[in-house]
């Protein structure tokens, strides 16, 4: 089955508008641009890649003897599998937010050529800010592996060094497209917040295009904890690691954190127009309320029906209005994000607590 992405075509048809595009394409872009000419569906260039990643570091490993031939090692699969996974991710999120810009389309208070603008800022990460992100995450990994050492996974390499070089080299190498992950988590958690919080048309009674972007963030998120989690299940001496399992935690907290930041604007604005229709609400029923007494102290009982009524339409009015969720997603995302976040670390506890039980 071919990927969503948003194709070549469509990204240069948005930088063709009257306005110029704000910034130039990141490597990443014109990667994505590339794979999208390319005959066949993109998926498959990104898992040959990976697989040629894997196969010349296995290869080494077995002319070096280290591994039988046949064998891999798991650290070199993940961080080969990782490199291929992320640039497949990248277009698949780019896609995702395209696709959730048009859900939110009738919401959007912006002419043609600001909703192009938009819609390029996020499907395109700028050139330079992207570069300079690589660059700081592997100079910061190199400097801290010099502090503490080889990753762990890689330890058992150590008496083979061109293996270890070659491994460590590509590991290395895997934190440019990641660190342009978490770069463009942070571009598009920046700019969906922009777009609630500013260009959005507020409507309590049309929910359902505001909800577009959360599918996306929640994503985004559980994409986040799969790396973490994949890491540290090729790991396993890390599964009773006070320390590890506190990493587990903060990842976990931190995926949260991107599925809820970007939407906590817009839920502010949704809490602000509820509480003021909930208030002019208030305001008629207690003017309805003053007139009911007034005409009972004087008595006069005329067009009492039509007021009863009236009375009895604002309380439905408020009971609807206080219904109206003001989260901005619909709650089996929820379901779904807490299940891919929990789940790993449930699993962990009980395997800790299996083995604290059972080992003698």
């Amino acid at each position: 089955m071919t990927m969503p992405r948003v194709a070549a075509g469509e990204k240069s048809d948005s930088k063709s508008e009257s306005r110029p595009a704000p910034y130039s394409p990141s490597w990443i872009d014109r990667i994505t641009a590339w794979v999208d000419r390319l005959a066949g569906p993109s998926w498959l260039y990104y898992l040959g890649l990976g697989l040629a990643v894997l196969l010349v570091q296995t290869i080494v490993l077995w002319i070096e003897g280290v591994y039988p031939v046949g064998t891999f090692f798991p650290a070199q699969a993940y961080t080969a599998g990782a490199i291929a996974y992320v640039l497949a991710l990248l277009p698949y999120l780019d896609n995702r937010a395209d696709s959730a810009l048009t859900t939110l389309r009738p919401a959007l208070k912006v002419s043609e050529e600001e909703y192009s603008q938009l819609r390029y800022q996020l499907t395109t990460l700028p050139a330079r800010p992207t570069v300079l992100a690589s660059l700081v995450a592997v100079t910061f990994i190199i400097l801290t592996e010099q502090l503490w050492g080889s990753p762990t996974g890689y330890e058992a390499l150590a008496s083979s060094p061109v293996s270890a070089a070659l491994s460590y080299s590509v590991y290395l190498i895997s934190w440019w497209p990641f660190s342009a992950f978490i770069y463009h988590t942070v571009h598009h958690l920046r700019l969906i917040n922009r777009i609630y919080c500013g260009h959005t048309r507020i409507d309590l009674f049309r929910m359902r295009p505001l909800y577009a972007f959360s599918n996306l963030t929640a994503v985004t998120a559980a994409s986040l904890a799969f790396l973490t989690y994949g890491w540290q299940a090729i790991n396993p001496g890390m599964l009773f690691d006070p320390t590890a399992f506190g990493i587990a935690l903060l990842i976990a907290v931190l995926a949260a954190s991107t599925f809820v930041w970007p939407l906590l604007g817009i839920h502010r604005l949704l809490v602000e127009e509820k509480e003021r229709l909930l208030d002019k609400s208030s305001l008629r029923l207690e003017a309805s309320l003053v007139e009911l007494d007034q005409r009972m102290d004087s008595g006069d009982l005329e067009g009492m029906e039509d007021l009863n009524l009236a009375i009895a339409s604002l309380e439905i009015e408020q009971n609807v209005l206080s219904r109206i969720p003001t989260w901005p997603w619909q709650p089996e995302t929820v379901r779904l994000l807490l299940a891919a976040l929990l789940f790993p670390l449930g699993l962990w506890i009980t395997q800790f607590v299996l083995q604290a039980v059972l080992s003698p």
